[in-house]
């Protein structure tokens, strides 16, 4: 039985399928939240109030990028990517924002993202 094992994070434009991978950053965060809010009924009683649905992001950096890399992601900003980690999650969403930072060499680039979450199904976003 074959196994595969993930050393670093895949970011993939969905439309076309083009591949960006590099090493991680152990940093990686997980975040999710929901609309809502407490109101204030007659006799004091306190009720939460929820809005439908759950946002999500996941934020990570690709650490030693070439230059060409970079400009790829930039290229990217607003548009839906798969993203799968060292663990084999995988992730669909869009950033509006790429922190980019020289990173120990000066040919090499590190790039911070964080991916808000959208929903996808089984047969595509």
């Amino acid at each position: 039985m074959a196994t595969l094992t993930l050393s670093k994070i895949f970011v993939n434009l969905i439309d076309t399928g083009e591949a960006v991978s590099g090493n991680s950053d152990p940093s990686r965060t997980q975040q999710h939240d929901m609309d809502g809010e407490v109101r204030t009924y007659a006799g004091g009683r306190q009720r939460s109030i929820t809005r439908e649905g759950v946002r999500g992001s996941f934020g990570f950096t690709l650490l030693q990028l070439t230059k060409a890399n970079v400009d790829t992601l930039t290229s990217w900003i607003g548009q839906t990517v798969q993203v799968r980690d060292h663990r084999g999650q995988r992730f669909h969403g869009v950033y509006y924002a790429i922190a980019v930072g020289e990173y120990l060499h000066p040919a090499r680039w590190k790039a911070s993202i964080e991916l808000r979450l959208v929903s996808e199904s089984d047969g595509g976003v």
